[in-house]
């Protein structure tokens, strides 16, 4: 069994991105990768946040590809923590009236969260509280201010993330993003945070401290960011992974047809050259993300 915890699919995909203008991946082209790598579901994060360079996708359109190919995906919803009236006005209530719906239809969390608006802006902390009431865990990409893209603003070191993950002790956090999985190492310095570091992870990262600190966070390992932040250094990835394996997920993150994710071909050298225990490598594959999504598998 293998679940991927990070997937962008849209029904009719248009928009172009990039410098080869591809469109993100169609139901039909994910279904195909996945069956090419033995990929059992996948959760589609829709993109709600207008700083994402992808079309917003509508609860129907998601829902409708969950019916399309029965068993094989599992529904995310997204809010733009943003909410259409006076930010001072806005009130918990309000985003629980919409996640509530959203439970309602099977919607099993809230991602990627990636509104350009720092970690402890009020409007950000009243979604989560909502969150945290109605049970949905929430994938998140994070940024430094300087760059000029999307995600929640943070500095080295992740300061005010830690902040919510105190105030919030019963939301689980999926990290993910260069930003997320660059602070593995310590002393970074601002081009290595938004970038993929490469050689020997350095002592004192930060995101081994916020994991044995904070029982919420998780870790997406999708993408570059978190695959290339366990093939940098192994030796310390096999620690990382034996210490944390009961919080870590497989993600791919495939934006295009073009993209060659490489992290179930990594694990299982790992687990075939006994690197990383088979309990380790069936957490991080399936029943982790069966746990906390309660499938029931």
């Amino acid at each position: 069994m293998i679940i991927d915890i990070h997937a962008h699919v849209f029904a009719f995909p248009k928009r172009t991105y990039g410098a080869k203008k591809t469109t993100f991946m169609s139901m039909e082209q994910q279904i195909a990768m996945m069956d090419a790598k033995g990929v059992d579901k996948a959760v589609i994060l829709p993109l709600a946040n207008p700083e994402t360079p992808a079309e917003l996708q509508s609860w129907g359109e998601v829902l409708y590809i969950c019916e399309k190919y029965p068993g094989r995906f599992i529904p995310f919803c997204n809010i733009d923590p943003r909410l259409p009236r006076r930010p001072d006005l806005i009130k918990v209530d309000d985003f629980l009236e919409i996640l509530n719906q959203c439970k309602a239809l099977g919607f099993k969390g809230i991602g990627e969260v990636t509104a350009r608006i720092p970690w402890d802006d009020p409007v950000l902390g009243l979604l989560f509280a909502a969150c945290e009431q109605v049970g949905f865990p929430v994938i998140f990409h994070t940024i430094t201010a300087d760059v000029n893209s999307y995600g929640l603003i943070d500095e080295i070191g992740l300061p005010r993330f830690e902040s919510v993950l105190k105030r919030f002790p019963k939301l689980p956090f999926l990290g993910h993003s260069p930003g997320f999985w660059s602070e593995i190492s310590g002393s970074i310095t601002l081009e290595e945070k938004n970038g993929y570091s490469q050689g020997p992870v350095k002592p004192g990262g930060k995101l081994p401290e916020l994991f044995r600190r904070y029982p919420n966070l998780n870790g997406d390992l999708s993408a570059g960011s978190g695959l290339n932040s366990l093939m940098r250094d192994p030796e310390h990835a096999f620690r990382f992974i034996e210490e944390f394996q009961d919080r870590l997920f497989l993600g791919l993150d495939y934006c295009s047809e073009y993209n060659d994710m490489r992290h179930i071909e990594w694990f299982k050298e790992q687990l075939d050259t006994g690197k990383i225990t088979r309990q380790a490598h069936e957490k991080i594959m399936w029943r982790n993300a069966n746990r906390l999504l309660a499938l029931g598998l």
